[in-house]
């Protein structure tokens, strides 16, 4: 099975080893991951080697005396002594501050090497900086720290001369008095650092906590949905592949390959037979930066080929460059196999009820042209209307049913197709005693589907005429606004209140006066109407008020709806 290391395009694999001993080192190498006892003895090496350096320095300046005092040599000796006891004590089973015995006992054989070398080797004072720092960088009782380097530094300083006092001037007292100030200051400012970096640690991690919590609840969503995703960096290195994507992964392999890059697997046009070229794949295209989505494509072949829509977003950084890229990769196979028992419903309903309907209508044509008793002559005008009003009702539920949005633009004289659609209502309108107005230029082209648009202006007429009383008026007119052109019909009908006019364009939807009326209908048309005007790139508004009348607006932009370039035809659903 393919891990989320599996290259999405040709790329050099990183060694998973190497990169887990790198990691593992650097946690290594965390001085807070170490032991205490380990702690204890590396934060005591740096005044053993000191103490090192200033026997190497007698040495060389052949300082003979000092070698061979034995107060210098005891203090050589006890810093030994306490080095070795700093790395043999098991500190963590004492007392959390026991380990303060060492730093605090270090002032002692201090003393002595200072004692011995401050006639000839200036600069032994300064070994007093390393307990005092480490009394104050180990954060556990600030002051206390402090105070105990401020005073074991007067002790190792002064104490020689307490010591000797005829041995002494008074002037040496002074001269050496700024060695504990010294170390005050450096206590101070270590002690300082140290909780500054320990408020920052704690606030690391929390952040950490957090970052980690976050990270647990994203692998989750990841783990448990189905669709797959994919993360790469800048350089193409995939860096996430969650298992549904391995699972799609899968379906895609060659036979007999136990993995392989994108432009080894099976990927396939929306067809499901046309190859996709290497470069035009959807990793592939992502890596180079594009963004794209609703990408339609088929992977495997035979009864295991699926179909994937997919979509990518381009990461990028503070400097807008390219810093990696997400893709998303939906199975969408379920869905297209739906919409094609739909289409093949629709189509076979539609043979099934339209025809016998139509076949109705033209014979009780041919009857009533042929029949001379004027009793059934009015019996077969009912069942005329009614087969009308059947087939109405069946092409409109037919075309909700099927979405009505495909449309196929033209160039379109809308003035006369809108005129045609009033010559044809005239004889509603006068079978209603409406007056029809028609305020029409002489051409008004646009790009539109001309039995749409037909429809469109039909269902609209139809309805100012179907909702006006006996006595009122409709007028239709039409004009170009802009780069839009705009169908207007107005009528003095029974008004649409407020509420009711933002559940106008809803299917099935009926207002109450006209569901009390009992005024024939499915509340299909203005559904069906919108959609259609939708799918022209334009729009349908309605003012109106109760008892007063309705105006319906259309617009549509000339130059027809927006269409893809063939730049783009690969990023929208096929």
């Amino acid at each position: 099975m393919p891990s989320s290391s599996t290259p999405l395009i040709d790329r050099p694999v990183e060694d998973p080893a190497q990169k887990g001993s790198g990691h593992s080192s650097m946690q290594r190498s965390y001085f807070g991951q170490f032991s205490l006892r380990r702690r204890v003895l590396i934060s005591q090496l740096p005044l053993a080697l000191s103490v090192l350096a200033v026997v190497l320095l007698c040495v060389v300046g052949q300082k003979s005396q000092v070698l061979a005092s034995p107060v210098f040599l005891a203090g050589i000796t006890g810093v030994g002594v306490l080095t070795v006891l700093a790395g043999v004590i098991p500190w963590d089973r004492g007392p959390g501050i026991g380990f303060w015995v060492i730093p605090v006992l270090d002032f002692v054989p201090i003393a002595a090497i200072w004692s011995a070398t401050h006639h000839s080797l200036y600069g032994t004072s300064i070994l007093t900086a390393f307990p005092v720092f480490w009394l104050a960088w180990s954060g556990l009782y600030p002051v206390l720290g402090i105070t105990l380097g401020v005073v074991g530094t007067m002790s190792a300083i002064w104490g020689p001369h307490a010591l000797h006092p005829h041995g002494s001037r008074w002037d040496h007292l002074l001269e050496s008095a700024s060695v504990p100030l010294f170390m005050l200051a450096l206590a101070v400012a270590a002690s300082v650092l140290t909780r500054s970096l320990d408020r920052q640690r704690e606030e690391l991690n929390g952040l950490l906590s957090t970052t980690r919590q976050q990270n647990r609840r994203l692998q989750t969503v990841l783990d448990t949905t189905d669709v797959g995703i994919v993360v790469t960096d800048r350089d193409g290195h995939d860096l996430l592949m969650n298992p549904a994507q391995r699972r799609v992964h899968l379906i895609g392999l060659p036979h007999g390959v136990a993995d392989a890059p994108e432009r080894d697997l099976l990927l396939f046009e929306a067809d499901g037979r046309t190859p996709i070229p290497p470069e035009d794949r959807p990793a592939h295209r992502a890596v180079r930066g594009e963004s794209f989505s609703g990408r339609l494509i088929a992977i495997g072949r035979d009864g295991s080929q699926q179909f994937l829509s997919v979509s990518a977003q381009a990461m990028r950084d503070e400097d807008g460059t390219f810093d990696g890229t997400v893709l998303v990769f939906q199975n969408v196979t379920d869905l297209l196999d739906a919409i094609q028992a739909r289409e093949k419903f629709l189509a076979d309903v539609s043979h099934e009820f339209r025809t016998p309907l139509t076949s109705i209508i033209g014979f009780l044509d041919l009857a009533i042209e042929d029949n001379q008793d004027e009793t059934i002559t009015g019996y077969l005008n009912t069942s005329q209307r009614n087969a009308d009003r059947l087939l109405t009702l069946v092409n409109d539920l037919l075309e909700a049913a099927a979405g009505g949005t495909a449309v196929a633009p033209e160039p379109t004289d809308l003035a006369r197709l809108v005129r045609h659609s009033v010559e044809s209502a005239q004889v509603q309108a006068d079978n209603a005693g409406i007056t029809l107005e028609v305020g029409l230029p002489d051409t008004l082209i646009a790009q539109a589907d001309p039995v749409k648009m037909s429809q469109v202006a039909d269902n609209l007429i139809s309805n100012a005429i179907k909702y006006t009383p006996a006595g009122g008026t409709v007028t239709v007119s039409a004009a170009q606004a802009g780069d839009c052109a705009e169908l207007i019909v107005t009528d003095t009908g029974i008004g649409i209140s407020a509420d009711e006019q933002r559940k106008l364009f809803t299917n099935f939807y009926r207002t109450e006066h006209v569901r009390r009326a009992a005024i024939p209908g499915t509340g299909l048309g203005l559904a069906i109407t919108q959609g259609l005007i939708r799918a022209h790139g334009g729009d349908i508004t309605v003012t109106s008020q109760k008892g007063i009348g309705s105006t319906f607006t259309v617009s549509l932009p000339v130059e027809g709806p927006a269409m893809h370039t063939p730049a783009d035809a690969s990023t929208s659903p096929l």
